[in-house]
């Protein structure tokens, strides 16, 4: 909505105040109005497989443009499965899922699907880090509960959950889930191969045959939460994630609401266990033994010809 203000009578408006620019008028303003993305820059080519990543900007926004390598462009197995990421993506809006716009023919690169540009950092480079506090961490967990819930509402499955395809926005730490590149739903009955990154895939899928579930997905975000609470020293993050990466997948909480995430803010006897098992505790206390000792020490010392004649 434009937020110039405009007078609603027919008061004269004084412009001496403004300057007159002959220049002004041959400004072209084409790029600013024009639906063209510019400024279109390589963000990540994959190594081994057909996608690659570009930043571009149109209407003064920066947008993520998601293609196909030349090598690949006309291959139709490639084709279909941009068009499916395409068709999953457009079909979810939450605030912790990357927001898909559409998809466009860009003259250069060629068929795209254009995404929201997220400002941040994926969660790989927090728990590399080494600053990652509990709360911090619970919430970054609450946060993909949430998204992951409502994937599953939607009968969509990621498939690929793992913390480089997580960001975190630097303002507002808000947390972003990305690249459906092998998500799945009932919907599609094509491309239906077992997918994922081996550290976070449910054992069972590399059985034959094997159906990818929820509980795949759930044991992909309990590995991901076991990250976050050897990062953040969490124990009953800890004790949620061994719950969800159970190798028996009957075994583990079939949808998300069954997880029983630790509360974002600790209880005040949560705190206060923390404080008491807190290394800065015990090196704190240790000080305050040594000065008090030392004191003991030096009065002990300076006074013992008092001590002297008090004594009988």
């Amino acid at each position: 909505m434009d937020n110039t203000h405009m007078s609603g009578d027919n008061t004269d408006i004084d412009t001496s105040d403004y300057i007159y620019d002959p220049e002004a008028s041959r400004i072209d303003l084409g790029g600013i109005f024009s639906r063209q993305f510019s400024n279109i820059s390589t963000l990540y080519v994959s190594p081994a497989g057909p996608a690659i990543l570009y930043t571009a900007t149109r209407y003064g926004k920066r947008f993520i443009l998601k293609g196909i390598k030349d090598e690949f462009i006309n291959d139709p197995i490639y084709n279909l499965a941009l068009a499916k990421e395409f068709e999953i993506g457009i079909s979810l809006d939450h605030p912790n899922i990357r927001r898909t716009i559409g998809l466009e023919n860009v003259d250069g690169i060629g068929k795209v699907i254009v995404m929201e540009y997220v400002d941040g950092a994926p969660l790989s480079d927090l728990l590399a880090s080494g600053k990652l506090s509990r709360s911090k961490a619970r919430d970054i967990a609450a946060q993909i509960a949430q998204a992951m819930a409502y994937i599953h509402s939607k009968h969509i499955y990621h498939r690929d959950l793992k913390p480089s395809n997580i960001i975190v926005a630097h303002q507002g730490n808000s947390v972003k889930i990305i690249d459906f590149n092998l998500s799945d739903s009932d919907a599609f009955i094509v491309l239906k191969n077992p997918a994922g990154s081996k550290k976070y895939m449910a054992p069972e899928l590399f059985s034959t045959n094997a159906v990818h579930t929820a509980a795949a997905d759930i044991y992909s975000f309990g590995v991901i939460m076991n990250e976050l609470a050897a990062a953040s020293r969490d124990e009953l993050l800890a004790e949620a994630a061994e719950r969800c990466t159970q190798a028996d997948p009957q075994r583990r909480p079939q949808n998300i609401s069954e997880i029983n995430l630790p509360p974002t803010k600790p209880t005040t006897l949560q705190s206060l266990y923390a404080l008491l098992s807190s290394r800065s505790l015990t090196l704190i206390l240790t000080i305050v033994c040594l000065l008090l000792a030392a004191y003991i020490v030096y009065f002990l010392t300076n006074h013992v010809e008092l001590w002297t004649r008090i004594m009988p």
